[in-house]
């Protein structure tokens, strides 16, 4: 004689329960990374997924009294301006020159 021992379920149950514990580990695994960038940003250097390196503009233009301005937005129309472009993958430091020791 054979028992049943537990009901059987709609296939439409078994994937909804599929898809919830799916959803819930990416969830997880999404939350993970974005409170560690370091860890995803390390799996797409190098590839298309990078993001391209951060860009400040900002503007370089002399005011009325002749005092040299730089600003992240443009000068008043009309005012000769110089717009200089920085990547944040850029080294503006000069490097260092070692000193000899006399």
């Amino acid at each position: 004689m054979a028992y049943i021992t537990q009901r059987a379920q709609h296939p439409a149950i078994k994937f909804l329960k599929f898809i919830s514990i799916v959803a819930l580990i990416l969830a997880v695994a999404g939350g993970y990374l974005y409170m560690h960038p370091a860890v995803w940003q390390k799996w797409v250097k190098g590839t298309p997924l990078e993001p391209p390196p951060a860009t400040t503009h900002v503007y370089k233009w002399q005011d009325a009294n002749g005092q040299w301005q730089i600003t992240d937005t443009p000068p008043p129309a009309g005012t000769k301006f110089e717009q200089l472009d920085y990547r944040s993958d850029t080294n503006i430091m000069p490097p260092l020159i070692p000193q000899e020791d006399d």
